[in-house]
């Protein structure tokens, strides 16, 4: 019985996802000027003074693979994110509840974005808003202390302003 060899597959989906990520890159900082979508490839190839020159070697597959995942989210209107909820409730008293768990909440954490939704019929208080899971899985294991029901949540979330930036620490 022969071994198969699984780190050549490996291999090669991380270098297609660096690859990604090298385009995906370049387009988010692209998208901001005038630039059509189709532009993110073609400036690849053209000569500006000073500059190096770029060599790219890639399946044309992955350039339909990234059009079509850049139309996708151009469709959703805003960008994953992660966010804990801390708090679901329902009831006479489930807002109450729901602005203790915050007010308990921002005593003890600050500079962490929260936010009170009142899906029909439940409160429930969210904090975090992470584009990255590790970041909202730091967060909750520090907060599990606080509030053990705590769990990650999956949503989709406005564009964030980028004319301004705050600094979160979550490694502590």
């Amino acid at each position: 019985m022969q071994k198969r060899n699984f780190k050549e597959p490996v291999k090669m989906k991380i270098l297609y996802l660096i690859a990604l990520i090298f385009f995906l890159t370049d387009f988010i900082t692209y998208s901001q000027s005038t630039g059509t979508r189709d532009d993110i490839f073609n400036r690849l190839y053209e000569n500006r003074p000073g500059s190096g020159e770029i060599s790219v070697v890639q399946d044309d597959r992955l350039k339909e693979v990234l059009e079509e995942y850049i139309k996708i989210n151009q469709q959703k209107n805003g960008i994953p994110a992660y966010w804990i909820r801390i708090y679901s409730g329902s009831g006479h008293d489930a807002r109450e509840k729901a602005y203790q768990s915050k007010a308990k909440f921002l005593s003890k954490y600050e500079g962490i974005k929260d936010k009170v939704i009142y899906d029909n019929p439940n409160f429930k208080v969210y904090i975090g808003g992470y584009r990255v899971k590790s970041d909202a899985l730091k967060l909750l294991k520090i907060v599990q202390k606080d509030f053990p029901s705590a769990f990650i949540v999956y949503d989709i979330i406005d564009f964030p302003d980028l004319k301004v930036s705050s600094k979160i620490n979550i490694n502590e």
